[in-house]
């Protein structure tokens, strides 16, 4: 029996409505920790605060200890980065959580609201971002 084009066409396009790759994980009680860490310290940048940055990740153990010695915010933000590529793999698709992109800085973050707040240029440039989809 021949399959016709349009059967194929269809059952492709059934199959990929089906299939949602941006289904979020269940996060683990580990991984909520972990966003709740690292938005303490994304707050913390974005006011320009160090020690309330170094703070934060000190909280956060392991995965925050060499942003916790960083001696300057430049230091801090650029440890942040490795914290965000992790943040940004377990929120996507997480509700209540935001991917954003600062064009200007060319940096990833997660926040948890929709008021662009920029941990990467902190005070200078607070709401350079966009929220991506």
């Amino acid at each position: 029996m021949k399959t016709s084009p349009l059967t194929i066409l269809l059952t492709s396009a059934a199959l990929l409505l089906n299939c949602n790759p941006s289904h979020a994980v269940e996060l683990t009680t580990d991984d909520k920790q972990f966003l709740s860490g690292y938005e303490k310290v994304r707050s913390a940048l974005a006011a320009d605060d160090l020690n309330r940055a170094q703070q934060a990740a000190g909280e956060m153990g392991e995965a925050g200890a060499t942003l916790a010695k960083s001696e300057k915010l430049e230091a801090a933000r650029a440890e942040f980065t490795e914290l965000s590529e992790r943040a940004i793999q377990l929120g996507r698709g997480q509700s209540g959580y935001y991917v954003v992109n600062c064009p200007m800085l060319k940096k990833d973050w997660l926040q948890a609201s929709t008021k662009v707040s920029n941990p990467y240029a902190g005070k200078s440039m607070p709401d350079c971002g966009v929220i991506k989809k």
